[in-house]
């Protein structure tokens, strides 16, 4: 079985030897089904004007804002009272879900989770079986590591607090001398 769409390939089948040189073409063969060879073709350029009347055309086919809200109305018409009902349980599901999200994410920033760990704890309670307060409380006992530590919790303000009986009148006398050719020190 002949295949009519393969191209013909010039390849050497022996390498070396005598007898054995390699077939060179000088003129491209064309497929024995009188096919032409194939031409390139530069690339088309359009004017500016070209392009907008393109464009026009292709604006003429979308519809008007009109003409959707028209169609919306007609595909609202066309539901049924089952579909109606169908849509509006689905929505209201959507907001209980997202009222029980807030308000787990507010017991769980409540219970004392570190602001870091909060999204993660959340999601590991949200995943569990029962009442999600009973599950934080049980999950935080068993994983305190991702409460606040209250260690952590005094943060430093960089001024070393410790050194408070130095007597104020020392301090003005440094800075009194520091800056005694300042015009801008308040004595």
């Amino acid at each position: 079985m002949k295949n009519d769409k393969m191209l013909p390939l010039n390849i050497q089948l022996f390498a070396g030897g005598e007898g054995t040189e390699p077939v060179t073409e000088t003129e491209p063969k064309t497929q024995a089904t009188g096919a032409e060879p194939i031409q390139k073709t530069e690339p088309k350029t359009f004017t500016q004007e070209e392009v907008n009347s393109m464009l026009a055309k292709e604006r003429k086919k979308i519809p008007s804002k009109e003409e959707l809200d028209e169609f919306k109305k007609w595909q609202e018409n066309q539901k049924t009272n089952e579909e109606k009902y169908a849509e509006i349980l689905k929505e209201n599901e959507k907001l209980k879900n997202d009222v029980a999200y807030a308000e787990n994410k507010s017991a769980v920033a409540n219970a004392g989770v570190d602001s870091k760990f909060q999204k993660f704890v959340l999601s590991e309670v949200s995943n569990m079986e029962g009442d999600f307060e009973e599950n934080l409380t049980s999950y935080l006992k068993d994983n305190s590591q991702y409460l606040i530590d209250k260690q952590k919790e005094n943060k430093s303000t960089g001024v070393n607090q410790n050194k408070t009986n130095i007597p104020v009148s020392e301090k003005k006398e440094y800075l009194d001398k520091k800056y005694a050719n300042n015009p801008y020190y308040k004595k």
